[in-house]
């Protein structure tokens, strides 16, 4: 009986909420926003065409927290970029964007997919997210513990 009760329970959880979003950015850029938690360290991130191979990645090379807006195809300040295969987003190819971290000494990461035409839906202070989930920028911006946590 208790087996059954922990399977209900589980299956009655919330989904987890998202720590990655994207948004456009100006005319043809696309900007990946992290979820702003105090301790975090973004460490990598990739973009992969049709969740194949990474084409395109940036890599933390200083270390520290931040940066939690980050133009993709173009490395922050103070990270560096991997060889890159992709050079623009092309319509008609859904891209999965990954990025690997940590809190403290737990690993903490987040992926989300889009295409051109879920961002060009996008109404202004919207963000997509995870399974392809609109929500306000504002709200995903907030502080929120339970996304800090693995």
């Amino acid at each position: 009986m208790s087996v059954l009760a922990c399977l209900v329970l589980v299956g009655c959880s919330p989904a987890p909420k998202p720590i990655v979003t994207v948004e456009r950015s100006g005319e043809a850029a696309i900007r990946l926003l992290i979820t702003p938690c105090p301790g975090y360290v973004p460490m990598q991130v990739f973009v992969s065409p049709d969740a194949g191979v990474p084409h395109w990645s940036a890599f933390n090379d200083r270390g520290g927290t931040g940066p939690y807006e980050i133009e993709l195809l173009k490395a922050p300040d103070g990270w560096s970029a991997g060889p890159s295969k992709l050079a623009k987003f092309e319509s008609g190819i859904t891209y999965e964007v990954n990025v690997m971290g940590g809190h403290g000494s737990r690993g903490v990461g987040g992926d989300v997919s889009f295409d051109l035409d879920q961002l060009a839906a996008l109404e202004e202070g919207e963000v997509l997210a995870s399974e392809g989930k609109t929500v306000k920028r504002e709200d995903f911006l907030k502080p929120d513990s339970d996304r800090c946590e693995p």
